[in-house]
């Protein structure tokens, strides 16, 4: 049995590629392409054979295979016949398969750990007396620390595809969009898709004068930028505490009213933005409209 009994198929795809071709030539085209798939590997050029494989004459054959070796379809490497096409799904395929392989690997040890803490005897002590447990008769009840945790997140290749299709907009070669392995490692490992790869994606892919040959151009930039999103929360500072009481927002008021301008990194929203903790009764009509960022220097004057 092949080592990959399936394989994606994209009709607009294949009938784009197809499209101009005879009926023998599509005929040999899908029938030496299934046989790679199926034996994952080059197919010995033995033309004879291929042709009563392919169930066209020894000429028909021949003139086919060699229409599909000049536009590209088929390439002769030293193994034989091959697709590149056939090449891309193979790693596709063995990528999601290893990702999936990981997740099932670390659930069944998550699995044995809790079933090795469930079988250890657990000692109760009574009247300063240490006893064994006692046996029970029916399965305990399940709790949220007896279930195994859930393995990492699972990665649906073909939406992170879609995805990333939409992000890089026609900048990367047709042949590198079915690689996503070196991206979704990325997302394997803690790197956000919307915060870290897409934004760089989006970036990159309007400045690029061509096309990027697979996904993996990418992965410098994204962990660079993974590794700024990081430290840049380490860094922030906690939010200030300031009092919240009527008198303490009365004298910010009164100040902002003056200044025309409020601080936000001090007092949070101003009147009439989302989140103001102003309390609405200290509120005048046209508190907030037209007034500026005020700076937090110096700190002494904005209380008084």
């Amino acid at each position: 049995m092949s080592d990959f009994p399936w394989v994606r198929f994209f009709p607009s795809d294949w009938l784009a590629g197809t499209r101009g071709m005879s009926a023998v030539e599509t005929g040999v085209y899908i029938t030496l392409v299934a046989t790679m798939y199926e034996r994952g590997e080059p197919i010995p050029e033995d033309q004879a054979r291929l042709a009563r494989l392919c169930g066209a004459s020894n000429s028909a054959f021949k003139k086919a295979l060699d229409t599909l070796i000049e536009e590209g379809k088929v390439t002769r490497v030293n193994g034989g016949l091959w697709n590149d096409r056939v090449e891309k799904e193979k790693v596709y395929l063995s990528e999601k398969s290893e990702v999936a392989r990981r997740a099932g690997k670390m659930s069944a040890e998550k699995r044995k750990q809790n079933q090795e803490a469930e079988a250890t005897p657990v000692q109760r002590t009574f009247n300063g007396r240490s006893t064994k447990p006692e046996a029970r008769s029916q399965k305990p009840e399940a709790t949220l620390s007896s279930v195994a945790a859930p393995p990492p997140a699972q990665i649906d290749f073909d939406h992170l595809q879609s995805k990333l299709t939409d992000a890089v907009d026609g900048k990367i070669q047709p042949h590198g969009s079915f690689v996503v392995g070196p991206i979704a490692e990325l997302v394997s490992n803690g790197v956000s898709l919307e915060l870290d790869v897409l934004p760089v994606i989006r970036s990159k892919a309007e400045k690029m004068m061509r096309p990027a040959q697979s996904w993996a151009y990418f992965v410098p930039m994204i962990r660079e930028a993974y590794e700024r999103r990081v430290a840049a929360g380490r860094a922030l500072p906690p939010p200030p505490k300031i009092g919240q009481s009527d008198d303490d927002w009365a004298r910010r008021l009164r100040f902002a009213r003056k200044r025309s301008g409020w601080s936000h990194d001090e007092w949070g929203p101003a009147p009439g933005e989302a989140g103001c903790l102003v309390p609405p009764h200290l509120l005048l009509p046209d508190d907030g409209r037209g007034w500026q960022e005020l700076k937090a220097e110096p700190k002494r004057s904005l209380v008084a």
